[in-house]
């Protein structure tokens, strides 16, 4: 049997999917256009933090070595981010509070960027991972300030503020987009989309095709996102890809490898899939 840093992760993830399955059947028939990529990527973004959360709770003294030296109380905060990752999660596959949850998971992202990975970017500037990392990270606090804007009641004044988080936010992610899409043509032999340093399985057919494939299209979107007229279509069709990166590739290196890295590979790769088909409909 799994350990259990191994097994409440993976049974996050199978409930989560389960839930996320049954919650969001109807709204998915009944949404039309870049609505359904709307609702594809709010769960996409959604399920993985069940699964971060749950890593928290079950893997807390190794997941306390990343939080930063100056803060005290190490064990609390691993506690306190594992539960509220999962809350957020709950809250937006069940769309209880989703635009609150949303934005204050991206705030907390944001902190994370700014805290931990940036600050250990800039020690050691030479260090592409960690460079990553920051791009991840921040281009996951904008998905989730995107979802959090989008549709938002208030008056004119809201509209205005909601339109230039929205603006900002996908301009970052494109960005985002652009740099994944550089590292993924100089390092081919790495796994496709989140340029990290896991390497393709030999065993994958045209291993490394699949990431310059991938590379071309981050940079392509990339650019094309910060063009008004073709971002929406240029963020749905790489958020699709990525998707579908995700069931097939993921799904497979998940298979066979079948521990918490493959999970980690797994649901990183969804999130981002989930942040690019949000900005679509944002865009």
């Amino acid at each position: 049997m799994a350990s259990p840093q191994v097994f409440w992760p993976y049974l996050a993830w199978i409930a989560c999917l389960i839930a996320a399955a049954v919650t969001a059947g109807r709204e998915f028939r009944r949404s039309r256009g870049f609505d359904k990529a709307r609702t594809l990527g709010r769960l996409a973004l959604a399920i993985p933090m069940a699964v971060f959360g749950t890593e928290h709770l079950a893997s807390p003294h190794s997941i306390m070595r990343g939080v930063p030296a100056w803060m005290p109380a190490k064990l609390f905060w691993t506690y306190f981010v594992g539960i509220a990752l999962i809350a957020a999660a709950l809250s937006i596959i069940f769309r209880i509070a989703t635009r609150l949850s949303a934005a204050l998971l991206g705030i907390m992202l944001l902190c994370f960027v700014a805290m931990i990975h940036l600050p250990d970017a800039i020690a050691s500037p030479h260090n592409r991972i960690l460079w990553t990392i920051v791009a991840r990270d921040s281009s996951f606090g904008a998905g989730a300030i995107l979802l959090a804007a989008a549709g938002r009641a208030g008056g004119k004044r809201s509209a205005g503020l909601d339109h230039s988080l929205a603006t900002g936010a996908v301009y970052l992610i494109a960005a985002v987009a652009i740099f994944f899409g550089i590292e993924n043509l100089l390092h081919p032999e790495c796994v496709p989309a989140v340029p990290l340093a896991k390497i393709v399985p030999a065993w994958i057919p045209m291993a490394r095709v699949w990431t310059i494939i991938t590379g071309i299209g981050l940079v392509a979107a990339g650019v094309a996102m910060f063009v008004k007229r073709c971002s929406r279509q240029a963020a749905a069709g790489l958020g699709a890809w990525v998707l579908l990166l995700v069931w097939s590739l993921y799904l497979a290196i998940l298979i066979s490898q079948r521990d918490i890295e493959g999970l980690n590979y797994f649901a990183d790769t969804m999130v981002y899939a989930g942040v690019l088909l949000i900005a679509s409909r944002s865009a």
